[in-house]
């Protein structure tokens, strides 16, 4: 066979093997939902085997790529954590049982919201133009300087200016009593986690509310006391001696 035939030949069962469909605009914005690029290519390659097998194994998974299964187990661990994969039983008809498969549906609802979010920043971007184009010279009106802060302080993590449904979200904050401070260190506390969306913060700050907790000192506090509380169920004693319940013939010939 020679070289032009091989390449023919190859062309062919490249394209007759399948294809996998991912959207482009989880490829572009995945990052943006906290994914790594590692997280990103097993969800791929799950993706890649979902018609046949919609529960692949991690032994299969880590076939393709160069990760241990222990590596690849601790991933798909992260990604059922935050929900973004989440495991489900259907019904099997060919093997008559029921069996588990990898859903998408958070994974989905997270990107959907991210659109949203940029589709309504768009939007504001373009009304706010216009009505600059319209009039020029318009009276702004005083800001709340915490309400500046927050503003401040989000565009400068989430590195993007902030639409106006989410300068709402903070404004209602503010209105319902929260500090700026307790605000800020929801913010901290859902970067650390990865998670930039506005309901997991607002999540938090009821969390908060309803334990009453007001200030960050009285937060961390609550952290404090919740590890002692945890690292006490851990600790076991050691070296006791378990006890014996006295028996009623121990003195009976004395």
């Amino acid at each position: 066979m020679n070289k032009v035939n091989v390449y023919g030949s190859f062309t062919q069962a490249l394209f007759f093997s399948g294809v996998v469909s991912i959207p482009k605009y989880l490829l572009t914005h995945y990052t943006e939902i906290g994914l790594t690029d590692r997280e990103m290519i097993v969800l791929i390659q799950i993706l890649c085997e979902a018609e046949s097998n919609p529960y692949p194994s991690i032994a299969i998974l880590a076939a393709r790529m160069t990760a241990t299964s222990t590596d690849i187990e601790e991933v798909v661990g992260r990604l059922v954590e935050r929900k973004l994969l989440t495991i489900e039983r259907y019904w099997n008809p060919n093997d008559q049982k029921w069996d588990n498969t990898y859903s998408f549906v958070k994974l989905i609802d997270e990107l959907a919201e991210l659109w949203a979010i940029e589709r309504s920043q768009q939007l504001e971007e373009e009304r706010t133009l216009k009505k600059h184009q319209s009039t020029p010279q318009a009276i702004s009106t005083p800001i709340n300087p915490s309400m500046e802060n927050l503003v401040h302080t989000f565009e400068q993590e989430l590195g993007r200016l902030l639409t106006h449904l989410e300068c709402e979200n903070l404004d209602r904050w503010l209105s319902s009593h929260f500090s700026e401070e307790l605000i800020i260190e929801a913010l901290r506390r859902g970067v650390s986690a990865g998670i930039r969306n506005f309901r997991y913060l607002d999540s938090i700050l009821r969390e908060w509310e309803k334990k009453g907790l007001r200030t960050r000192a009285e937060i961390e506090a609550e952290d404090a006391y919740f590890q002692a509380r945890q690292e006490k169920k851990i600790a076991k004693p050691k070296n006791l001696v378990p006890k014996t319940t006295p028996n009623k013939y121990d003195n009976f010939y004395l």
